[in-house]
């Protein structure tokens, strides 16, 4: 969502609209991108809607570290909202830190500074100067809600001794396990919600930069780079490419999340089963390697999707732009034929890494059972059964269970995706712009050496009047230089 008093809103009809129409100039001047400036005529805390109604400020700009961490700034929206269908004039303004302008003149500065800096840009680099402090933040708070999933197994393990009369020290202190198991509930909905929010809103923030950054570059691309340039590649760029920010970005975190919280459940279910919680660890491990190799294969499927996608876009767009030539030759059926066959295909590959999701994700569901299976059929062949240890064992098996068959698979998958379409978005980002030619009025004449030329008849007789015309000038011609003053 553009900012009102920054860079408009530009639509997927709108670029292929400026970008196909050949008989317009390739070079894009900046007189162009002030026309497409939505020019406010409110401040910023004011923005003004179709009906004349005005949008206010949000809530969230000024709210306290108390609203922010309840949530509390949502209250009055949520108010309107059960009271009364909301309006547009309902809806707050985007905040200033998350305005189309500010984030993309952030992206930008940093962007230049990493060209001006280095032989080699990275974007990455650039993208971490502006969001890695508070991606890093929010994920220690995500960690430490974590962590907690962990320690609550520990405390209901011990409420349930508590009911055993022999368990005198359990029995102690049931009132304070109990209410220690309320405050963790509490802690954790106070670290994981608002570690969660914050993730969201950087990865919205990162792709709102990223489209502004784009949008801008294909403003200032020359000629000779826009005639390689597909509109099918720019609409799949910006639109399937960087909803990938938002759609994961909470996740990556679990990339070393999950490797500490198995270490934490191992030493808490060694304590309690000792070697035989390393039966339940082997077949986790095994199901990472199973979901690792249909990962592969799911990526190489996507890969083939994807280029098939581009291509389908691409000669879909080379229709419509010679849609003249099709209709008069009668090559309809023809171009029906091949955009299905094409579909087909993409299809075919589609469904292809379906199953290989599916495979991969049942990996989860059938898991928990043998898992905990394996993890305390040894503990009772030699020890007998003990209901605490087995209640403790099953959540810290289900814990143990989310993180190395969901979480951690999920976050390798997003940080291998982001990379690529980091790459792919930097590539477009380093293409050849065009160049702004300077023109001196006071030029006579233009001398041009080691030219070979030559003319239709009736040209020499052009030249003779101009050089009458003419007659303080001299047109002089040698093998070595030729020059020609004024012919226009």
């Amino acid at each position: 969502m553009w900012d009102p008093s920054g860079w408009g809103e530009l639509e997927a009809n709108d670029i292929t609209s400026g970008l196909s129409k050949r008989d317009e100039p390739k070079a894009l001047t900046w007189s162009w991108i002030s026309r497409c400036r939505v020019q406010p005529e409110f401040s910023r805390t004011q923005t003004s809607l179709p009906h004349g109604d005005i949008m206010q400020k949000s809530p969230l700009e000024k709210a306290s570290f108390i609203s922010k961490l309840f949530f509390s700034w949502t209250t009055p929206i949520l108010r309107k909202g059960y009271r009364h269908h909301l309006e547009l004039s309902d809806i707050y303004q985007a905040p200033s830190a998350d305005s189309a302008d500010h984030l993309s003149e952030k992206l930008e500065r940093e962007w230049d500074r990493e060209q001006a800096s280095k032989k080699n840009p990275q974007l990455i680099h650039a993208l971490r100067r502006c969001f890695f402090w508070r991606f890093l933040f929010y994920g220690i708070l995500l960690y430490l809600g974590e962590v907690t999933k962990a320690v609550q197994p520990v405390l209901l393990g011990r409420i349930i001794a508590s009911y055993d009369p022999e368990n005198k020290v359990e029995r102690s202190i049931a009132i304070y396990l109990g209410i220690g198991l309320c405050l963790l509930f509490i802690v954790r909905t106070l670290l994981l919600h608002p570690a969660i929010f914050g993730l969201h809103r950087i990865g919205m923030q990162m792709r709102t930069a990223m489209f502004s950054l784009i949008y801008k570059k294909t403003l200032k691309l020359s000629s000779r780079v826009l005639d390689k340039i597909s509109i099918g590649q720019l609409v799949s760029l910006l639109s399937n490419n960087l909803n990938k920010f938002d759609e994961g970005l909470a996740l990556a975190h679990f990339i070393w999340i999950a490797p500490l919280q198995v270490t934490l459940l191992m030493g808490l279910l060694w304590d309690l089963l000792q070697f035989s919680a390393f039966c339940g660890l082997g077949l986790l491990i095994i199901l990472v390697i199973f979901q690792a190799i249909l990962g592969k294969m799911m990526v190489k499927y996507r890969d083939q999707r994807a280029a098939k996608i581009n291509e389908r876009l691409v000669i879909t767009s080379e229709i419509i732009d010679n849609i003249y030539s099709v209709k008069a030759y009668c090559w309809e059926s023809a171009m029906e034929k091949m955009i299905e066959n094409l579909r087909e295909v993409e299809l075919k590959m589609t469904r292809k890494a379906a199953y290989m999701r599916f495979f991969t994700s049942s990996a989860f569901f059938f898991s928990g059972f043998f898992v905990v299976f394996l993890s305390v059929l040894p503990y009772t062949v030699i020890n007998g059964i003990v209901l605490r240890k087995i209640f403790t064992t099953i959540s810290f098996c289900i814990v143990l269970r989310m993180s190395v068959t969901r979480q951690f698979p999920t976050a390798v998958q997003i940080w291998y995706d982001s990379f690529g379409m980091i790459r792919k978005i930097q590539d477009f980002l380093q293409k050849q712009e065009y160049k702004v030619l300077e023109y001196n009025l006071m030029t006579t004449g233009i001398i041009m050496e080691n030219v070979t030329a030559f003319w239709e008849e009736g040209f020499g007789e052009l030249l003779e009047k101009v050089q009458q015309s003419n007659g303080d000038r001299k047109h002089s011609s040698d093998e070595n230089n030729v020059s020609f003053s004024h012919l226009c």
